[in-house]
């Protein structure tokens, strides 16, 4: 199963193939910002203190076998509404603190493997791409994953390509 966060309309929704079974989270109609109460990490561990659809969404990645985030590129960056999404995952992760890769982060709340991957559309340069590939691999870090991929498309159709094939 995949959990999938995207920014999309809901016309060009239509032109991606998902599968059935995975969690498709629209990131565009998450209005509420992480208020950084720590509940999801402390009072009821994994489940956002804002009562709304994305409040079990750690329950859909600890499920999850691949994190799959589809955003418009944004000078090397992910959509702010996907931004958004991300950060009410937070619970997905420990508030404790362990060296990985030489630097601190937050320790894993489950030892189940996850892979991370980010498809982006409308790209304009090579820029682009490594400022986007930096962000995919924090990412990956702070989440856990043990795998990570950044894939860049001109426009919508090539991520469908990309993704289903």
């Amino acid at each position: 199963m995949k959990t999938i966060i995207h920014d999309l309309e809901e016309k060009e929704f239509k032109k991606i193939k998902f599968n059935s079974e995975d969690k498709v989270i629209a990131a565009k109609k998450c209005k509420n910002h992480c208020i950084g109460c720590f509940n999801c990490w402390t009072k009821h561990p994994t489940v956002c203190a804002i009562q709304d659809e994305y409040s079990n969404i750690v329950e859909s990645l600890e499920k999850s076998d691949e994190l799959v985030l589809i955003s418009k590129n944004r000078y090397g960056c992910i959509d702010s509404n996907v931004k958004r999404v991300i950060e009410r995952c937070i619970g997905y992760i420990l508030p404790f603190f362990t060296e990985r890769n030489g630097l601190m982060h937050h320790e894993k709340r489950f030892n189940k493997p996850i892979t991370l991957s980010i498809y982006t559309y409308n790209n304009k340069n090579s820029e682009d791409y490594t400022c986007l590939e930096k962000l995919t691999k924090a990412i990956a870090i702070n989440l856990g994953a043990n795998k990570y991929k950044t894939i860049m498309s001109k426009n919508l159709k090539e991520i469908n390509n990309v993704y289903f094939n």
